[in-house]
């Protein structure tokens, strides 16, 4: 059981001592889950805003 909750300073310093790389690649995975899982239509909207520049 978890007692002691991160803080958002906490969370923020933690994320920014991660290397670049490590960064990509968990991006890398991200993008790679939700192109496997999301339904078509979320699929399809994501292209549309890809496609727009957003």
């Amino acid at each position: 059981m978890i007692f002691k909750w991160e803080s958002e300073k906490e969370r923020l310093l933690k994320h920014m001592k991660m290397s670049p790389k490590s960064k990509l690649e968990w991006l890398r995975q991200i993008n790679e889950f939700n192109a496997k899982y999301l339904p078509k239509r979320s699929k399809l909207a994501r292209q549309k805003l890809k496609e727009k520049g957003y």
